[in-house]
């Protein structure tokens, strides 16, 4: 019978950044604090942007049952390994099992055009097979089987001809020096990663319940049963400041067609996103309200439309989420937000400001509030000081009465 660990002790001290390489992450002392402050005697905690989990782990981490929803598959597989663990031995059972089938079945082909110019040859092959061999086996259907797929989603810039340093992939002339025609084995990467996974995840018993739900929160079609909650507390996206597709190309390209999504259901639909056409489905009355309760956005959208654009949307992805966030918060709840500004085009958007007063407009209480500097986080001085990062976040509790 295979030991359990009560507690997330082993994994307080600090992931190495191949293991949780999720760009805008909340440190987790800070996901401490906002589950402390707010949240102590809570009876359930939902985080509808939740990326890589930080606040979810705060939370069970003191016996309070989560739930999570992304809309990045990766963030879905990072965040359900986090809270729920697997079995270590099993786990590396299955790791062999998963290497010695790929080795028998025909490639599942990746659906990119692209994918010659990120990997060579010999590597596309076996990652080929592993596609295969992971949908032959139904890894998503168990605990060690998600490991398995995160194992396999980590290795993939591992694996890749991408420059190791940044955090969105690009073939840089260092990554040419450096990487070019070596030969990167997926099955012996995997392995590894899944090694050091099972240090920080492996056999550990969750301290309370957690849901993780793979969707779309800003979507007027989210209809998933996830019921009502004392406390929402989330970092939603940032306008614009990160491009969440660019930076997990490689790994959902990878992943679609083993889990439930495809690129092009999703690769537009990233809150903050530049893709696609953004003002498609968003009529000029809205946009007209939009211009009112931002108007710093005119100025902006005369500046560089397709910055404009990006704002417009943004306003409507939020508005959708905040009508949620009224269904799923109990009456009396607390919703917790944080939030800091966005530099777009030149122009200074006080996001902050402008989410708090779309919440005000539709009857939340600010009872609370304090700034956190990104540079008291212990960052690296070069980026503290770098002029496209936020300076500060800004932390806003409401309530509904």
């Amino acid at each position: 019978m295979e030991s359990e660990t009560h507690g997330f002790s082993k994994i307080d001290m600090r992931l190495p950044v191949h293991l949780d390489r999720y760009p805008a992450k909340m440190v987790s002392k800070l996901a401490d604090e906002l589950v402390m402050r707010y949240a102590s005697s809570g009876t359930s905690v939902l985080d509808p942007f939740c990326g890589s989990g930080a606040i979810l782990l705060a939370a069970q981490k003191r016996g309070i049952p989560t739930t999570g929803i992304d809309i990045n598959p990766v963030a879905h597989l990072l965040t359900r390994v986090k809270l729920k663990g697997f079995g270590t031995a099993w786990a590396h059972l299955l790791a062999n099992k998963l290497v010695e089938t790929a080795k028998m079945v025909r490639p599942m082909q990746i659906s990119w055009p692209l994918k010659n110019y990120w990997f060579t040859p010999a590597t596309l092959d076996k990652f080929e097979r592993l596609r295969a061999a992971a949908v032959k086996l139904d890894l998503g259907s168990s605990r060690e089987g998600e490991a398995l797929l995160l194992s396999l989603a980590l290795s993939v810039r591992l694996c890749s001809k991408a420059d190791q340093r940044s955090p969105k992939p690009f073939i840089s002339q260092h990554a040419r020096n450096t990487r070019k025609g070596r030969h990167f084995d997926p099955y012996s990467v995997l392995s590894k990663i899944l090694e050091e996974l099972s240090e920080y995840y492996g056999d550990i018993k969750p301290l309370a319940s957690s849901h993780i739900v793979m969707g779309n929160f800003s979507s007027e079609q989210f209809v998933y049963p996830i019921g009502q909650h004392s406390h929402i507390i989330t970092s939603p996206p940032y306008i614009n400041a990160q491009d969440y597709f660019r930076n997990f190309k490689l790994e959902l390209y990878i992943l679609q067609g083993i889990l439930p999504f495809t690129v092009e259901s999703i690769r537009d639909r990233f809150i903050g996103t530049e893709r696609g056409d953004l003002l498609a489905d968003i009529s000029a009355s809205k946009q007209a309200d939009s211009l009112r309760v931002l108007p710093e956005l005119k100025r902006l959208t005369q500046r560089a439309p397709r910055l404009g654009a990006i704002v417009h949307r943004y306003i409507v992805d939020m508005e959708y989420a905040f009508a949620k966030v009224t269904k799923y918060l109990y009456p009396n709840g607390i919703f917790v937000l944080v939030c800091g500004d966005n530099l777009i085009g030149g122009i200074r958007i006080r996001t902050w400001r402008l989410l708090k007063e779309m919440l005000e407009a539709r009857g939340f209480h600010l009872f609370d509030w304090y700034s956190d500097r990104i540079e008291n986080r212990m960052l690296a001085p070069k980026r503290c000081g770098h002029k496209g990062l936020i300076k500060e976040e800004v932390i806003c509790a409401f309530t509904t009465h």
